[in-house]
């Protein structure tokens, strides 16, 4: 007998790996002296842009004043698109879990980069809907994105699992009544989708 009806997954490091070493070396090449993200993120609003508090153009803008000469918008919206891999063997559970499950995502990420996912890796294929934190102007792990989600899903938290590679992240989900796996790896994340769900993965 399953306990959960619905599946709400993390994006990234759950489904869709990223780095953005790619990204960090077009800056150097081009005149940033950011070392490290840490100095990045001192120069530009990375944390607003992903609560939906400025816009794409603005946030473009803040990159390009670190460089020496500014880059076309459209070169440097590739390069910071240009970040991400698939954890294949994810995006095939969530598929299945589909057939089966309410299956959701929810990402702390900003207006360029989910725009970007969502068409390069089909991610309408292997879920029902979708909410980003711009879109809420809350990220996890705060209450009120997954309050945002119950809405947008129209989820019970009491039948409802979350899956975040950020412990802190599954904390916030429990404290609003959901289940949660801390994903840490796929064989493990399987094993408790299974007993959650009843579904044989």
């Amino acid at each position: 007998m399953s306990i959960v009806s619905d599946v709400v997954f993390d994006v990234g490091r759950v489904l869709i790996d990223f780095s953005y070493d790619r990204f960090a070396a077009k800056l150097r090449r081009h005149g940033a002296e950011c070392v490290g993200a840490e100095d990045f993120l001192a120069h530009v609003n990375l944390i607003g842009y992903e609560h939906g508090e400025i816009s794409s153009s603005e946030f473009l803008r803040q990159i390009n004043r670190l460089l020496e000469n500014a880059l076309p918008e459209e070169e440097l919206i590739s390069a910071w698109n240009d970040i991400f891999t698939p954890i294949r063997e994810m995006l095939a559970l969530a598929g299945i879990l589909k057939q089966h499950c309410g299956v959701y995502l929810l990402s702390n990420t900003s207006e360029l980069h989910w725009q970007h996912i969502q068409v390069a890796f089909g991610l309408d294929k292997i879920s029902h809907d979708r909410l980003a934190s711009y879109e809420v102007g809350a990220m996890k792990p705060a209450a009120e994105i997954f309050a945002a989600a119950c809405h947008r899903f129209d989820l019970r938290p009491e039948t409802t699992v979350f899956i975040d590679d950020l412990q802190t992240n599954t904390q916030g989900a429990i404290a609003c009544g959901w289940h949660a796996i801390w994903h840490q790896d796929f064989a493990s994340t399987r094993a408790q989708l299974r007993q959650l769900t009843g579904v044989d993965l």
